[in-house]
């Protein structure tokens, strides 16, 4: 049926038989009816079918421990799906945190919440407590706020808090690889500990480490 164009997703015609099809999408059949007049056959293309795909999309908090990739596979570490329950070994990550940080992680199975919490337009608020070896300068807290510039990329961060000696709560609303890091480098300061506590409106709560404890919150 695909070879013959009668299978429709979202209007426009399918030829790939590895289409990937996800929920809220719109797929049709069309099938050819003809029929005989006086003097000729006619053909009509009606819609035989309209199915609505609907899947149940889910996403979990994870306690992310120190010295696990955020990754599928790697060669040279411990992944975070080596610790995760079978049910969600299938699952996507969303803003991964390097090998050095732990805690708030969230994962899906649905890959579009992945693109729409990712996707730098949501500027979706990330925040973390970061220790460091020294006190921030105000001169370098207003270098942090404006932005930064590493690896040829502008990094900035949207707010600082400072908590206690060495330590402080940050906002991102962007993410670039090892971006808290990176900026804290640039600025001649070594990160000793750094925690993901918030994303959007999910926090950790008191999800405790090392037993695999899942919240479902959607």
């Amino acid at each position: 049926m695909i070879d013959q164009g009668s299978i429709f997703l979202n209007w426009e015609s399918i030829t790939a038989y590895n289409q990937e099809i996800w929920s809220n999408d719109k797929l049709e059949i069309l099938k050819s009816v003809f029929w005989k007049t006086e003097h000729k056959w006619l053909r009509d293309v009606i819609l035989i079918e309209n199915l609505e795909i609907e899947s149940e999309s889910k996403m979990i908090i994870f306690n992310k421990p120190m010295w696990y990739v955020v990754s599928k596979s790697d060669p040279n570490n411990r992944t975070i799906y080596e610790i995760l329950p079978s049910e969600f070994k299938n699952y996507y990550y969303i803003w991964r945190l390097d090998k050095e940080s732990h805690w708030l992680l969230l994962l899906t199975n649905d890959p579009k919440l992945v693109n729409k919490y990712e996707h730098p337009k949501n500027q979706i608020e990330k925040t973390y407590i970061v220790q460091i070896d020294n006190d921030l300068k105000p001169i370098d807290i207003k270098k942090c706020l404006l932005w930064i510039e590493d690896e040829w990329e502008i990094l900035k961060i949207k707010k600082i808090d400072k908590l206690k000696k060495f330590q402080y709560r940050i906002v991102l609303t962007e993410w670039k690889k090892r971006h808290i890091r990176r900026i804290f480098k640039s600025l001649w300061y070594r990160v000793l500990d750094l925690q993901r506590i918030w994303e959007w409106n999910y926090k950790l709560w008191n999800i405790k480490l090392w037993k695999r404890e899942l919240v479902k919150i959607n």
